[in-house]
């Protein structure tokens, strides 16, 4: 249960101005993709009890979309081959696909396969991964920008206007977060 979110909201914003600048480097370093990936994993950890915490983030945020791409799987993904992307999956092709932000949390924070990918010029451009679930299946991609845009309204969202009803017929407690 997360009682004050700011402390939870402040280091998302953090981490969104880190990425920022990793987005806007030349040349990644070794340690720079390791804060990376600690980053991402913290941060859609993060989003997710903030989620699954009531009254912490607006209904308008919490009814956010994200657009992935998905490349199919090729071959079994193992320990000892998941970090051959090029092998596993064909990321000549991909497909479009729109998930609610509690779907790429579970995905990421369970994720099997992981991988930062850099653009052309150096700096990072977002990310590959896929669930022990979903690996022999599929891999899905993320791009940085979204990454950030989610750590930045998650973490700037601040709820103001809280509304409890009850359904007279079931009984079941009604929130509404504005």
């Amino acid at each position: 249960m997360i009682w004050e979110s700011w402390y939870w909201k402040q280091p998302l914003l953090e981490v969104a101005e880190r990425l920022e600048s990793f987005k806007a480097s030349n040349d990644l370093s070794e340690d720079q993709i390791a804060q990376v990936e600690r980053d991402i994993f913290i941060g859609f950890y993060s989003v997710r009890k903030l989620f699954e915490a009531s009254a912490k983030i607006t209904d308008r945020t919490r009814g956010l979309s994200l657009f992935l791409q998905k490349h199919s799987n090729l071959k079994p993904v193992t320990w000892r081959n998941n970090h051959k992307l090029d092998e596993l999956y064909d990321l000549s092709r991909s497909c479009k696909e729109t998930r609610d932000v509690l779907f790429v949390c579970g995905r990421i924070i369970h994720s099997f396969v992981f991988a930062p990918c850099e653009s052309e010029t150096g700096g990072l451009y977002g990310a590959f991964f896929s669930s022990d679930r979903d690996k022999d299946s599929h891999l899905y991609f993320i791009n940085i920008d979204q990454v950030i845009s989610l750590f930045t309204q998650v973490g700037s969202d601040d709820p103001c206007h809280i509304e409890l009803s009850r359904d007279p017929s079931t009984g079941t407690e009604i929130m509404v977060v504005r």
